[in-house]
Parts: structure tokens; C-alpha cells; sequence
């Protein structure tokens, strides 16, 4: 089934009600289903077709889901772009999933032109915004003059609906290919555990390019009839304020966004008369004494959900019917099975560490263009997740540590490859070592170690503009240090382990 039939009996169901709140204003459902419509009609005439894959970077304005919408409406696959990336980390996604078409905010666009002009996949750009180049189209006049399409793309459970890109090992994004199946059975999971109704305000302040913004703040409340509260940025004195209101039901975030909540709290403060019903922690584990500290100041609960892009993206949560532990990952959702396995590929007994592993629903199909790293993750059914945990006796599962170098920070995930191929590109830079370290409001930062070749000059601000200018604003490190040789292990590696210390 495409989305698209859910947000259409939605809005005969609860036309007049809001779908969405922002910027003071609030939009209906039908206003919503009548711009989807639209743009699906504009884009099957700039000869978007089934399959074809439309990018889209946006910030978190209400175009982002009438977007996402249209393209799906058409059997078209959805392309989200993380909005902090620059011009070259942009188009080596657009590059990589063939897009057709692109979306995206013309505030963005003196930097991706320069980069984007050579894609050959890429017939059409679609800006939002004013002053737009003579051979763009305006997204804004898209939606508005055409005629809608009444037309729905019948698609199978197993056909692509979106493309998301995570960071890759080898310093290039890989494109996680989800299922209308994927996508619509983490839905109606996440529905039931989270027991979202019509009544529900889901405060939105993740980005929608993010996969849990997507499912759980964009197709979660839009396919339930609920609300999305959308907040074109995140912004911590609203949130607080916002939850202290109790204007919204349920808030989803983060780590280090209950992090920087927990120092927003002023010990007079009460907890709030209608405190939110229920708060939501994915993309990382979150500490324990934030976590009860959290709830006692708003008066709320934090269900912890363990994500991956893989498995669009919830796998387990802590849940009502089966109780939950914190500091753990609680139980798989419906339709889906976990399990930790040893080294061997056995199952793990209760209590050991091994690798987490995944069946289900709720599982790519693989990666786009990468059929030898697909083959790596799945096998014989099973998603194999690079992250170690352990189950107790309970059911109850816990995460770790990671197999691989990964860092996340505040729910993005970044390799030091990335990074590393950045540092290397400078002239001065002769050896580098990209590392995670413990961060109290990000989880954790990166720090870069570096040696420098002789006779180099250049300051750690002058390496931090460097990577500024080249890569995501959360992919710099944090950290800049020199060091005259790193330390290596005794089969030659360099020791990430000492750099951490």
C-alpha cells in the first residue's frame, strides 16, 4: 500500500482538523492532502515516473511532507538530504542514487550549484525561495498551479520508497533502500507502543531529513491523524518552554537533546500542571541519571528505542505491555526478532556480549549500488548490525559498545574515514587519527590527532576552518591535538584506544 491511501483517509476522516501546526499558523489535513496533489501532478509533468528517485533537502517546513508525499504518490522514491551537508558531500549522494529531480531550499543553492551542474542523472532542480535561477523551478508555484492528482501509484510492500543515506566506512555515504513495507510496518508498530491517537501533539523538532524524524514525527502523526507541532529549527528555549506548556503530547528526541533540557531546569520549578504524556530517546543511549532527572522536573516518561537507518529506523522499545528497564533497549517491536550472536554466529547465552542481529519488517532490503557490502549485513535473513549487546533473562536488551569506529553525536552517525580523508587532504597534515570521545551533551565528540609535517606552521582553529569549509558543521572535530608520532599497536595500527584516553 502507498502511504498515500493512509494520508488520504486520513484527510476525509479529519479534513478540517490540523495536521500541522507552524509558524503560528495551522493547516489542515486537507489543505495538506491538497498539496501533495498538486505537486505529484507537477512532477509526473516534469516526467517523474515510478521508481525514479527525487532528492530532497529541505529544513523542517510543512513543504518537506507535502514533498516526501508527492514524490511517493507517484511510485517515485524519496532522497533526503541532511541539510548540514556542503555542496560536495550533497552531490556525491545525488551522484550516488541517480536522482532525477531535486528539491531544496534556494538558501542552500549558491553552494550546491557548483557541484551538482555535472550530475547527469539530474534533469530537474526544484528551489523553494525567492530570487531563483532561470533554469529552476519554483516549488512554490508547483504546488500552486496545476490541477491535483486524484491518481494514486499502486505499489507492492516490497517496492522502494526511500533512499537513506547513512555514513559509510569508507568515508562515502551508503544508501539504505526501505520498502513501502518497511516504512508502513514501523508505523503501525510505533502507533501501538506509543499508543498515539487523533488527540496526540507530537512536538517536531528532529529533522525530517533524519530517519526518526520521518517515521516518527512525519508518517507517525500524519497517518494517525495526529498533529505535528514543526519547528523549522531546534531551538532549546522553546522546547522547555514548550514541554513546561503542556501544548504538545509527545516529544521525541535525541540524547543530547534531553541533555541540554536537563540544564534548562531551574530547581524551583515546578513540574508541569498538563505535563506531556510520553517522550521518546532513539539514535543512542541516553545516561541514567539524565533520564530520571527528566522525568521527575517535566513529569513525564522516557521510553528508550534503539534505531538504525537499516531498520527504518525502530527496532526495539521500551514498552507498556511488557514494562521496561532502564538503561536498556527494551523488546522488539511487533514483527520483528532480535537476538545476540558470538563470534561463531551461536547464539549468545543470557548476559554475554555479542553482536546484535535483526529479522523483520522492518529491514532493508540493502544497500543501492553496494551489493558486496548488502551481502556483508544480510545474511540468511538476518540484518547484522556492527553493534555489540547483551540480552538478561527478561528479554530485555542492552547495547555495549560498537564493533566499528563509529561515532555518534546527538543521533548522527559519522566514521572517521570521513573525516580522516578531509584532514588528509591539507598540505600540512602528514598522519591523522579520527576518534570518539565522551561528551555530556552530544554523547559523544570527535577528536582529531595529528601529526604534522615538518616545518608546518598552521594553528588547530586554522584545521577547524578547514574542515568548517569541506564537510557538516558535526563532523568537525571538537578537539584539534598535535602529536609528534601516534601511538601504534603492536601489529602496527595506530592505537585508537590511547587516543581516546
Amino acid at each position: 500500500m502507498n502511504l498515500n491511501h493512509l494520508l488520504e483517509q486520513i484527510s476525509t476522516d479529519r479534513g478540517s482538523e490540523t495536521a500541522i501546526r507552524f509558524s503560528g499558523k495551522e493547516i489542515s489535513y486537507t489543505t495538506i492532502t491538497e498539496a501533495v496533489r498538486r505537486l505529484a501532478r507537477s512532477l509526473y509533468r516534469l516526467g517523474i515516473r515510478r521508481c525514479d528517485r527525487v532528492a530532497i533537502m529541505l529544513p523542517n517546513l510543512p513543504q518537506f511532507p507535502i514533498a516526501y508525499y508527492a514524490v511517493l504518490r507517484l511510485g517515485a522514491v524519496v532522497v533526503p538530504i541532511n541539510m548540514m551537508y556542503k555542496g560536495n558531500e550533497a552531490a556525491l549522494v545525488l551522484e550516488d542514487s541517480e536522482a532525477k529531480a531535486l528539491i531544496a531550499w534556494s538558501g542552500i543553492w549558491n553552494d550546491l550549484s557548483r557541484h551538482v551542474s555535472v550530475i547527469s542523472s539530474l534533469k530537474n532542480v526544484i528551489l523553494l525561495g525567492d530570487s531563483l535561477p532561470d533554469d529552476a523551478f519554483s516549488l512554490t508555484k508547483l504546488i500552486s498551479n496545476n490541477h491535483p492528482m486524484t491518481d494514486i501509484v499502486n505499489v507492492e510492500e516490497s517496492d522502494p520508497a526511500v533512499v537513506q543515506y547513512t555514513a559509510g566506512v569508507t568515508g562515502t555515504p551508503k544508501g539504505v533502500e526501505l520498502t513501502h513495507g518497511n516504512i508502513a510496518s514501523n508505523v503501525n508498530a510505533c502507533r501501538e507502543i506509543m499508543q498515539v491517537t487523533p488527540q496526540d501533539v507530537l512536538l517536531t523538532v528532529l529533522p525530517l531529513f533524519h530517519p526518526i524524524g520521518q517515521t516518527l514525527l512525519m508518517h507517525l502523526p500524519l497517518c494517525s491523524g495526529a498533529t505535528m507541532a514543526l519547528h523549522p529549527k531546534f531551538d532549546i528555549e522553546t522546547v522547555y518552554n514548550t514541554l513546561m506548556s503542556g501544548d504538545c503530547t509527545i516529544f521525541v528526541g535525541v540524547p543530547s537533546i534531553f541533555n541540554l533540557l536537563i540544564d534548562q531546569i531551574n530547581e524551583d520549578n515546578a513540574p508541569p500542571e498538563k505535563p506531556i504524556r510520553l517522550c521518546v530517546c532513539g539514535g543512542g543511549a541516553i545516561n541514567d541519571e539524565v533520564l530520571k532527572e527528566f522525568e521527575k522536573a517535566f513529569g513525564t516518561y522516557i521510553l528508550e528505542a534503539y534505531t538504525t537507518s537499516e531498520t527504518s529506523p525502530v527496532t526495539s522499545f521500551n514498552q507498556w505491555r511488557t514494562g521496561r528497564r532502564v538503561g536498556s533497549l527494551g523488546h522488539p517491536i511487533p514483527g520483528v526478532e532480535m537476538k545476540v550472536v558470538n563470534e561463531k554466529g551461536d547464539e549468545a547465552s543470557i548476559g554475554e556480549v555479542g553482536e546484535i542481529i535483526v529479522k523483520g519488517s522492518n529491514v532493508m532490503r540493502g544497500y543501492i549500488n553496494r551489493p558486496r557490502m548488502t551481502e556483508e549485513v544480510l545474511r540468511d535473513g538476518w540484518f547484522y548490525t556492527g553493534d555489540f549487546g547483551k540480552m538478561d533473562i527478561n528479554g530485555f536488551f542492552y547495547l555495549v559498545g560498537r564493533k566499528n569506529d563509529r561515532i555518534i553525536k546527538g543521533g548522527f552517525s559519522i566514521y572517521p574515514s570521513e573525516v580522516e580523508t578531509v584532514l588528509y587532504g591539507h598540505p600540512d597534515v602528514s598522519e591523522v587519527a579520527i576518534v570518539g570521545i565522551p561528551d555530556e551533551i552530544m554523547g559523544e565528540e570527535v577528536k582529531a590527532c595529528i601529526v604534522l609535517k615538518e616545518e608546518a606552521t598552521i594553528s588547530t582553529e586554522q584545521l577547524a576552518e578547514y574542515c568548517r569549509e569541506r564537510m557538516a558543521l558535526y563532523k568537525v572535530p571538537a578537539v584539534i591535538r598535535f602529536y609528534k608520532d601516534l601511538p601504534t599497536t603492536s601489529t602496527g595500527r595506530i592505537d585508537k584506544d590511547e587516543l581516546r584516553g
